[in-house]
């Protein structure tokens, strides 16, 4: 039941979230006091954010190769002492 229920509240957030773009064309042309409309207010969070998304991206990717790189050296090295023994 617990996760029927999360599965519900995440689809009411989502829609509520669609919503907030939807009738923001009709509604009115202020967000917060501010006289943007709220496509333009995602716009500016897409390209704000954007440039963030790939330096953390670029930062996932590069720590995962790196665990990756020293999993690989950790291999080799245990390799290299089974056969000396």
């Amino acid at each position: 039941m617990k996760t029927f229920v999360k599965m519900i509240i995440g689809l009411l957030i989502a829609f509520a979230g669609l919503y907030w773009y939807y009738a923001g064309k009709y509604l009115g042309k202020t967000i917060l006091g501010l006289s943007i409309t709220s496509w333009e207010a995602l716009k500016i969070l897409f390209v704000g954010g954007f440039g963030l998304c790939l330096l953390f991206f670029g930062i996932l990717v590069a720590w995962i190769e790196y665990e990756d790189w020293k999993w690989e050296r950790e291999e080799k090295r245990t390799k290299r002492r089974k056969k000396k023994k």
